[in-house]
């Protein structure tokens, strides 16, 4: 049977695995390029395929709604533009492109052979496995925004520079009681007392007046700094457990968007070895994958030495 006689809900839901894979670059059907930053959750509703989706292009992200067809064409035949429910879709997702619709910004033809690799892939069943991408995702966005509501609270109680080493002191406390082999309190110390005048303790405070495009190099800027003598792998922890959530307190949306395209575009720098017993072969290829299983973990079925 060819692929585009199988049912399309199934074929949807392959095509969302494949755009989950956040690093590829993709070539429109108009020769943009853009970047699937996020695939957003899958929608099981009436409207749009898929909600909440990041592209980016030309430097910008843009946040919308997806929609999946086998032929473009298929747009006009389910009449979708008299819908007012597909007006916030930005990305028309196709097997081919038989007839451009105008109005969405970008159209993804999918090679064949990305969604029968998909196709093969297992995906569990039964919800509550941790393991399906819109679970992960789940996951991750509420770990972010758990982190962020943290820092506004010791903000508003503390002030900025007093809620930066207040976030740090939380972290290095629970590093402290679940790492195997924990940090020396001596690095600790350090660490906490370095932080602020470090770039990525002033990033904190630059965060609230720099520009989209400025903000994202200064972000990959600062992580490539030491605070103390640090490893590159802990000092990512800092930045995601710590930086990350102050600066996403402070900002307004525009650098707020720059954050979630950090978060959800960053490779991971080394695969977690808990994360591997608990989910073999599940991908930690990005840090919001990594992220979404930790808090999965956390959740659900708590890790006795969690990262």
């Amino acid at each position: 049977m060819a692929i585009e006689n199988l049912p399309e809900r199934l074929l949807q839901r392959a095509a969302h695995r494949v755009l989950a894979r956040g690093g590829r670059r993709w070539t429109c059907s108009d020769g943009q390029v853009i970047q699937v930053i996020s695939p957003g959750t899958v929608n099981v509703h009436e409207g749009p395929d898929f909600l909440h989706m990041a592209i980016l292009a030309d430097g910008c992200v843009t946040i919308g709604a997806g929609e999946f067809h086998v032929r473009s064409s298929s747009w006009k035949h389910h009449d979708h533009s008299s819908d007012r429910r597909y007006n916030d879709v930005v990305l028309h997702v196709v097997l081919e492109d038989d007839a451009p619709v105008e109005r969405i910004p970008w159209t993804l033809v999918i090679p064949y052979g990305d969604v029968v690799r998909s196709l093969r892939r297992t995906e569990p069943a039964v919800v509550g496995t941790g393991e399906t991408i819109e679970e992960v995702q789940r996951a991750a966005l509420l770990r972010l925004q758990r982190t962020v509501l943290r820092a506004q609270a010791l903000i508003e109680r503390l002030g900025v520079d007093e809620a930066l080493l207040a976030m740090m002191s939380e972290w290095l406390d629970r590093i402290r009681h679940k790492r195997t082999h924990p940090i020396s309190d001596e690095h600790m110390r350090q660490l906490r007392q370095l932080l602020p005048a470090s770039p990525m303790g002033r990033l904190v405070h630059q965060s609230q007046q720099c520009k989209g495009s400025e903000l994202y190099d200064l972000l990959c800027a600062s992580e490539r700094t030491r605070i103390a003598t640090e490893g590159a792998a802990l000092r990512r922890e800092v930045l995601v457990n710590v930086v990350l959530p102050m600066c996403c307190a402070l900002s307004g949306n525009d650098q707020f968007v720059v954050m979630l395209q950090w978060y959800w575009s960053t490779p991971a720098l080394h695969r977690y070895g808990s994360l591997d017993r608990r989910y073999p072969g599940h991908d930690q290829d990005y840090v919001w994958q990594q992220q979404g299983l930790l808090e999965y973990s956390r959740l659900y079925a708590p890790f006795r030495h969690s990262p």
